[in-house]
C-alpha cells in the first residue's frame, strides 16, 4: 500500500510505501516515521500515487497562497499518457530506492510494450524530466 505524506521538516509532498517504518526525505534528508505521518491519500497503484502526490502538492500551495479560501477537491485519476505512467513508475520506485532500473519500470507497468517503454524513457530523458543516474538507472529530475 502506498500513501501520500508530507515531510514535517521541509513540507515536501511525497509518496511512500506505507509498510516501511521510516523513509528519508529526498529534499532535506530528514527521517520520516511513516507510521506516525498523516496519510493524505492511499492506494495500491503507483500510477494513482504519482497523480495524488501532484494534486496534494497543488492543494498545499493553494493553502499557503490563499489560506481562507475553500480547498479544491482531490480527485485522483489515472495518468493521462504513457509518458506520465512511465514517470509515475520511476518516481514511485525511486522513493524506495535511489533510482529505478528499466526492468523495475517494466514490472511496474506490465501493460506497456517494451519498445513503447524505451521510447517513453528516451522522450523523458530528452525533455529533462528524468536523468540517467547510472547506466540503465533513472531518477526524476
Amino acid at each position: 500500500m502506498f500513501g501520500v505524506i508530507i515531510c514535517p521538516r521541509c513540507t515536501l509532498v511525497q509518496g511512500a510505501d506505507l509498510s516501511m517504518a521510516r523513509i528519508t526525505c529526498p529534499r532535506c534528508g530528514g527521517k520520516i516515521e511513516v507510521k506516525r505521518a498523516k496519510v493524505y491519500f492511499s492506494t495500491d497503484s503507483p500510477k494513482e500515487l504519482a497523480e495524488a502526490v501532484r494534486q496534494v502538492g497543488a492543494r498545499l500551495v493553494y493553502d499557503i497562497e490563499a489560506p481562507g479560501a475553500p480547498r479544491p477537491q482531490i480527485e485522483v485519476s489515472a495518468p493521462r499518457t504513457d509518458e506520465e505512467a512511465v514517470l509515475s513508475a520511476i518516481v514511485s520506485i525511486s522513493w524506495d530506492r535511489r533510482d529505478a532500473a528499466r526492468e523495475d519500470i517494466a514490472r511496474a507497468l506490465p501493460d506497456v510494450d517494451g519498445q513503447v517503454l524505451d521510447d517513453m524513457i528516451s522522450r523523458l530523458l530528452e525533455a529533462g524530466i528524468i536523468y540517467e543516474a547510472a547506466p540503465g538507472r533513472y531518477r526524476p529530475s
